[in-house]
């Protein structure tokens, strides 16, 4: 991550993304690897682990 803005936006998609697979997106999209987003960020990386594998459908 390049600036405090990227990783603000970073930090806000992991926490609000409703799934595993969505945090996949979002780990493609900024070009990090799982194994770095594990090592750089272990308590988000915590977090994902609690969070379903996919969205959950409403209703």
């Amino acid at each position: 991550m390049n600036s405090y803005r990227e990783m603000s936006a970073f930090h806000w998609e992991i926490e609000t993304a409703g799934s595993k697979a969505k945090v996949s997106e979002i780990l493609e999209r900024f070009d990090l690897p799982g194994d770095d987003f594990i090592e750089g960020f272990p308590d988000l990386a915590k977090k994902v682990q609690e969070l379903p594998d996919s969205p959950t459908l409403p209703g």
